[in-house]
């Protein structure tokens, strides 16, 4: 397919994708509306919720003072006040998810659109050159064939995670459950202590599904920027994984555009989880300098080490999937360089070079 073939296909999937951008800006909106809206509701609840518990607590320690109509009026409030509140951050909750969901389609939206745009005027720049049509066309294509398996990988590494995490946890709470069911009708005894360990285990899979989530697209990213995030999410991955992350950045005190934050992440998110896999080390460094309008990145751990060569000639195996998706967030969607250098024994540094917009 000629490149005067692809252009207009690709023309109509950026104004397809801004008018989606456009409803999902609107919605979102709206939804930081109901949001404030809803928390100050909870907030005036929570108020009236603590009043009516200090009067409560009162009555106990008074509570010869009190007639049984006014100990009834006074239990009946508090419960109505503690259901409202509870009904309320179940809906704040509910609300806050969507808002969420909404930021992440949102900055997903800006970079498909950013990343059409970047590819169109690249056609366009090339349309002018004395190349081939059909070079142009090749070259393109091979430009979207890799965003596509990008986004493939990426695809199979979240449902990885989603079976091996949340999936398996879910299902063993599924029969911890159907334990407690049977268990009521038999030792109430036994019951309520089942049902105490599963409300730790529900408790412990709703964090796990939260880190997942921070893993997956954390909303600090949109809220407060890459420096932040990658500070807070070096910190975590050091702790979970055992690793000393030294984590050094400078030059960075301005937002870069949402997908390039986003791709940085990952970049730096798919470096890490490499040198927990495959490394065997204990300390990487991870330096970020943004000096001269040029993003200079560097991943160095002092791991195993590997043959560069030979891995990279085999980048398309499964086990090597992570080196690929590196090289293509740097050289496809930044339009960077990326570059790996290893040696056996004694460590590997991942470096890219990436121009700021």
């Amino acid at each position: 397919m000629v490149a005067e073939e692809v252009q207009p296909k690709l023309e109509e999937a950026l104004t397809t994708y801004r008018e989606e951008l456009d409803r999902t800006k609107r919605e979102l909106q709206e939804v930081e509306v109901l949001v404030r809206q809803s928390t100050l509701e909870v907030e005036k609840l929570a108020q009236r919720e603590l009043a009516v518990s200090n009067r409560v607590r009162d009555l106990e320690v008074n509570i010869e003072r009190y007639s049984k109509d006014e100990i009834k009026n006074f239990y009946t409030t508090a419960q109505e006040v503690q259901m409202r509140l509870q009904i309320m951050r179940g809906q704040l909750e509910q609300i806050q998810g969507r808002r969420d969901a909404l930021r992440a389609r949102q900055s997903q939206l800006s970079s498909i659109v950013g990343l059409l745009g970047d590819i169109i005027e690249a056609m366009q720049g090339n349309a002018g050159k004395n190349q081939p049509a059909a070079n142009n066309g090749l070259n393109t294509e091979t430009m979207v064939a890799n965003i596509i398996q990008s986004q493939e990988s990426e695809r199979l590494r979240i449902s990885l995670q989603m079976h091996d995490g949340p999936a398996q946890s879910m299902s063993n709470l599924v029969l911890r459950a159907e334990i407690c069911q049977r268990l009521i009708d038999h030792d109430l005894d036994m019951a309520r202590s089942e049902l105490n360990s599963l409300k730790t285990a529900i408790n412990t899979t709703l964090q796990d599904t939260r880190k997942l989530i921070f893993d997956l697209r954390p909303m600090t990213l949109d809220d407060l920027g890459l420096v932040p995030t990658l500070r807070r999410y070096a910190a975590q991955f050091g702790e979970k994984s055992g690793l000393e992350v030294n984590l050094m950045i400078q030059n960075m005190e301005q937002r870069l555009p949402s997908h390039y934050e986003v791709t940085l992440f990952r970049f730096i998110q798919e470096a890490l989880n490499n040198v927990v896999k495959h490394a065997g080390a204990h300390q990487v460094r991870v330096m970020l300098d943004g000096s001269d309008q040029t993003l200079q990145i560097m991943i160095e751990d002092d791991g195993s080490g590997f043959h560069v060569s030979e891995t990279l000639a085999h980048a398309s195996a499964r086990h090597n999937m992570g080196l690929a998706n590196m090289r293509q967030q740097v050289e496809v969607l930044l339009r960077g360089e990326f570059g790996i250098e290893s040696t056996i024994g004694r460590g590997t540094r991942v470096a890219a070079t990436i121009p700021l917009p």
